[in-house]
């Protein structure tokens, strides 16, 4: 019941409007309200292109498990993986996914079936909801399950065309995905939530994959997902800051948007040393609570899409990852980072070219006062670099990396991971342990001793 609160006091206050995308879909009896919410905003509130927000049977091809080559999170949910694999005349099976718009990749998986003598028969067993991209949201209504999922597709939403889901870039995505995750959960970060991918399939000759990604507690109703790119749209925007009392539609969202994912993005930055190669609002999701009221923390998905700043991620405990990342993506001597906010979109009605630029400009105000505090780096070094970017796309600066600040944070990034000592077992030191949780074990002890 407690879903009905926030649908009622929108449904109240909007009820006039007739292109109110904040609505109950038909379906709600079956998929949870709040992943129902979140194809809406996916795929109405989406200045690049209007999608269908109609629930699907999601096919599948039937293919033996061992057949695929596959990587599962420790910590994989027994409700999705009871989605995927399944029991078949005692032997292990995978529902491979078939994307309802591609014309083309789902071929090639069914002649490697027929070639290998195996049932290319499609079958139905779960449902599933288009998004804005080439990702799917499924449901299965037989256990509740609700995740978000990518197979290849010739066909998408917007501006991406034919899309292959590689092996090799899933591979790579669970290997971030669990480094990122492992970091993270030893950290204290105030605005920065992540969606993990804890599952990869694969058809090594085919080179196509198969990749999961969690919903968090969006299922359960706790929180909402706004897209960035729902945020900035011209009706919804709007509506979402009337709902929350507000009439100035630009400030709310600066206030709500721009200067929590400048926070949650200086967090991630100066933990992990990745930044974003497409950092835009398709990336991005402003956690709302139950009463679509934004928390101050923004969702970050999709690192597969990433940069790693080698200087840093070789002096974590997870350095092996270098090895397997795209070389011309590992950056080293700079530190860059950048943000577009509109990038692939549309401006929204209440929003001019000079409220952008400033909304650039206060995104990195918040940006470098929040990664100097986990870095040690002064803002005075990082606001020597000027901001460069265009109108409604990307704003970015690239810091130079040669100062001894630099190389103080560098030498330190184990610590950044939850560790008690760097790598060269020296004391990771007070500052370099402030952001750790009290209850991870050495934050534990630190406090037991103090």
């Amino acid at each position: 019941m407690k879903f009905l609160k926030p649908l009622l006091i929108t449904t109240l206050l909007f009820s006039s409007c007739s292109n109110n995308v904040i609505r109950k879909l038909t379906s709600a009896n079956q998929t949870p309200y709040a992943v129902e919410q979140l194809v809406t905003w996916e795929t109405k509130a989406n200045a690049v292109a209007i999608r269908s927000s109609e629930i699907f049977n999601l096919n599948h091809y039937e293919i033996p498990l061992d057949m695929l080559s596959s990587d599962f999170a420790n910590d994989l949910s027994p409700d999705i993986r009871d989605s995927l694999i399944f029991e078949k005349n005692g032997e292990s099976y995978v529902r491979w996914l078939i994307n309802p718009e591609d014309t083309k990749w789902h071929l090639e998986v069914k002649k490697m079936l027929l070639e290998s003598g195996i049932d290319s028969t499609e079958h139905s067993y779960l449902k599933g909801y288009l998004t804005a991209s080439r990702s799917m949201i499924a449901f299965n209504p037989e256990n509740g399950a609700a995740f978000s999922v990518k197979v290849s597709t010739n066909n998408t939403g917007g501006n991406w065309k034919d899309k292959k889901q590689t092996w090799d870039d899933a591979n790579q995505i669970r290997k971030i995905s669990d480094w990122v995750k492992d970091t993270l959960k030893k950290m204290d970060t105030k605005n920065l939530v992540i969606m993990d991918e804890p599952l990869g399939l694969g058809i090594d000759s085919l080179d196509q994959g198969l990749i999961v990604r969690n919903l968090n507690d969006v299922p359960t109703g706790k929180h909402y997902y706004l897209p960035g790119f729902s945020a900035l749209h011209t009706t919804e925007g709007k509506l979402l800051a009337q709902l929350n009392g507000s009439s100035d539609v630009v400030k709310f969202w600066e206030d709500n948007y721009v200067r929590p994912l400048a926070k949650a993005m200086a967090e991630f930055s100066a933990l992990t040393g990745v930044y974003y190669d497409s950092p835009h609002s398709q990336n991005f999701m402003i956690e709302l609570d139950e009463n679509k009221k934004p928390t101050g923390r923004v969702v970050l998905r999709d690192f597969g899409d990433a940069y790693l700043n080698r200087d840093f991620v070789s002096k974590t405990a997870h350095a092996s990852i270098l090895d397997i990342w795209e070389s011309s993506n590992i950056v080293s001597g700079k530190f860059p980072t950048a943000v577009g906010l509109l990038h692939g979109n549309s401006p929204p009605s209440w929003l001019n070219a000079n409220d952008y630029k400033k909304y650039g400009e206060i995104f990195y105000q918040e940006y470098e006062e929040k990664f100097s505090s986990i870095s040690g780096v002064p803002i005075s070094v990082l606001k020597n670099k000027a901001m460069s970017g265009n109108t409604f796309s990307y704003m970015s600066k690239a810091y130079p990396t040669n100062g001894p600040e630099w190389q103080n944070f560098f030498d330190h990034a184990n610590c950044l991971g939850g560790a008690e000592t760097t790598l060269s077992g020296e004391d990771c030191g007070e500052f370099f342990t402030k952001f750790q949780k009290q209850d991870n074990c050495f934050g534990a002890v630190q406090s037991f001793v103090q």
